[in-house]
């Protein structure tokens, strides 16, 4: 595998891309409490990863306006590029669209073209009386100013992505609609950010199996995290425990324009911590339950 790492082509770096600098909101009491497990993160934590966009932050919030607000203010003027995920039903603690409106000083009004979509799609008409219709038609009441553009990028879906100001993105808390709608959203995300697959900062990642304990390789982790700093802020150099398998794992991770660098990191760290490298499915495959899955 080595010997593979070392002929691997190069790619040829075009003009630099300015890095897109990303953070995930997740909203929802039900997360807080434990009622249901936050599968959304991690998806967009991957989907960045493969895009070579900086994910900064993950926030987990509860279902408050006030909340809701600030924490979207905040991550908006730190970030270029904010995803929200969830409390955008029909019911009384749905207030995600209200809240951000808020925040940007901006209305709520029904959308027109939302409201046609529902009523072509799911027919509310012929299933609900006119209170139900009523709270149905809420999650057709969108913000609403010239900041504000609504992303239809799946044709049997109604739902939107609601997008303001270029940067906050508004998508529903359901991983089926979540994750479909995310995936349908990458080709219009590539030409909002100049994003492609020319992209240096896209990641690249290797896995080095060591008979060591952390202990005995936390020196050298620290020797060599010190030096990538010089180079880049981004490579990141992690060790993950694999309890009672008499192993660990060091992570050496970074951007494809550093792969030289990073190639020399992994042939020195085989040899200071007499180990192996492993490919990222081979890390997964020996993840046993409670160890880390999002790798």
């Amino acid at each position: 595998m080595l010997t593979r790492l070392l002929h691997s082509p190069i790619p040829i770096l075009t003009p630099r891309m300015p890095l897109v600098k990303a953070a995930c909101l997740i909203i929802g009491d039900e997360v807080l409490n434990g009622k249901i497990t936050d599968t959304n993160s991690r998806f967009f934590a991957q989907y960045c990863y493969r895009l070579g966009i900086q994910l900064r932050e993950i926030a987990t919030i509860g279902d408050q306006k006030d909340q809701i607000s600030s924490s979207i203010k905040r991550l908006s003027a730190e970030n270029d590029f904010v995803i929200t995920s969830g409390g955008i039903g029909p019911t009384h603690d749905d207030i995600t669209y209200e809240s951000i409106a808020n925040a940007f000083n901006l209305r709520c009004k029904l959308d027109k073209q939302c409201q046609d979509r529902m009523r072509r799609i799911s027919k509310p008409e012929q299933r609900h009386d006119a209170e139900a219709l009523k709270d149905f038609y809420r999650m057709a009441t969108l913000p609403s100013g010239p900041e504000v553009r609504s992303f239809y990028v799946v044709d049997e879906l109604w739902v939107p992505i609601v997008g303001i100001s270029k940067k906050v993105y508004i998508l529903p808390g359901i991983p089926q609609l979540f994750e479909k709608l995310l995936n349908a959203f990458e080709p219009t995300l590539k030409q909002l950010y100049d994003v492609d697959d020319r992209n240096p900062h896209l990641y690249e990642r290797y896995f080095i199996k060591t008979r060591k304990s952390e202990s005995e390789i936390s020196a050298f982790l620290r020797q060599l995290q010190s030096r990538c700093v010089a180079v880049s802020e981004e490579i990141k150099i992690g060790s993950y425990p694999h309890y009672g398998m008499n192993f660990n794992t060091v992570s050496i991770l970074g951007l494809k324009e550093h792969h030289l660098f990073l190639v020399e990191l992994v042939k020195e760290s085989i040899q200071k911590l007499e180990g192996t490298p492993i490919t990222a499915e081979e890390e997964k495959k020996i993840l046993i339950p409670g160890e880390l899955k999002n790798i």
